[in-house]
């Protein structure tokens, strides 16, 4: 039997909401420690299984008129793994 489109984004949702939750409780639990924790939501990122057709429809209906590389999604983590992220913790970056 196929999911529902509303299903499969119910169950997406909550996945999401879980792994933010969880995010916010390891960034405090940790952060007594000198530890840090983020989240990062990549966008759609050009990492060889993009089409053409795929990249029409983000610049379409993305925020961004393109699709992402990977080291735009690295430099992000890279921030927040640095010297210069130290104070940032708990946070979910989203992407586009």
């Amino acid at each position: 039997m196929r999911s529902s489109c509303v299903e499969v984004c119910t169950r997406s949702g909550v996945a999401k909401a879980a792994q933010e939750n969880y995010t916010m409780s390891a960034a405090r639990e940790l952060g007594r420690h000198g530890v840090t924790a983020n989240m990062v939501h990549p966008p759609v990122t050009d990492t060889g299984w993009v089409n053409e057709k795929v990249a029409i429809a983000v610049a379409a209906d993305g925020v961004l008129p393109e699709v992402a590389q990977p080291d735009d999604v690295a430099e992000v983590i890279t921030f927040l793994a640095s010297h210069q992220g130290r104070r940032v913790t708990g946070q979910v970056v989203k992407m586009y």
